[in-house]
């Protein structure tokens, strides 16, 4: 799947784009189900409020409008699915919750928790791109070497290149992720 910035793809699933709605709900179902555990959901409920935040998406996709001036695209989704898993959570039989949806997310610690989900799944989704960017070969040499942290000569040795093939390589991912990172930054 081809990474694409948010805004390009809200403007295609605006448009009833159905490929687009594939990646988008491929590209943000992880993200909803690590939230979901965050906030004690039941596996059963994890896949309901994925399938409710996606409802709750789809039926706004035509009036949606992005503007980052009036907020990010992050807090919006994040409201979505706090809004959704507490209604959720208020509707089990043994548990009330007595303060604002707000309050019971902050009450609980989450917002951190949001903030690392949200810098993961942007780092999956630029490491994809990266991914279909970059010659197989580099890629591996890049994720053996920078990203598991094996040793240059046994990479080099396991792919057959020269250890400097192994430093270029990932000198080069590292510049292109960081032209993704900037890219997928300016629209979160």
């Amino acid at each position: 799947m081809a990474f694409t910035t948010r805004k390009s793809l809200l403007s295609k699933i605006k448009q009833g784009d159905e490929i687009s709605w594939e990646e988008f709900y491929a590209s943000y179902r992880p993200l909803i189900m690590l939230r979901a555990g965050d906030l004690g959901l039941k596996q059963t409920e994890k896949e309901d409020l994925v399938q409710i935040v996606m409802a709750e998406f789809f039926k706004g996709s035509r009036d949606f409008q992005y503007d980052r001036s009036r907020g990010r695209f992050r807090d919006y989704l994040k409201t979505i699915i706090n809004n959704q898993a507490v209604s959720i959570l208020r509707k089990r039989k043994n548990l009330e919750v007595g303060l604002d949806d707000r309050e019971f997310i902050l009450a609980n610690g989450l917002e951190q928790a949001w903030d690392d989900e949200w810098q993961g799944h942007l780092m999956n989704m630029a490491m994809d791109e990266l991914k279909n960017c970059v010659e197989p070969v580099t890629y591996q040499a890049f994720y053996l070497y920078a990203m598991q942290g094996q040793k240059s000569g046994e990479v080099a040795e396991f792919l057959n290149m020269s250890v400097n093939s192994i430093y270029v390589a990932k000198n080069r991912c590292l510049e292109q992720l960081k032209k993704i990172i900037a890219d997928v930054s300016e629209s979160d």
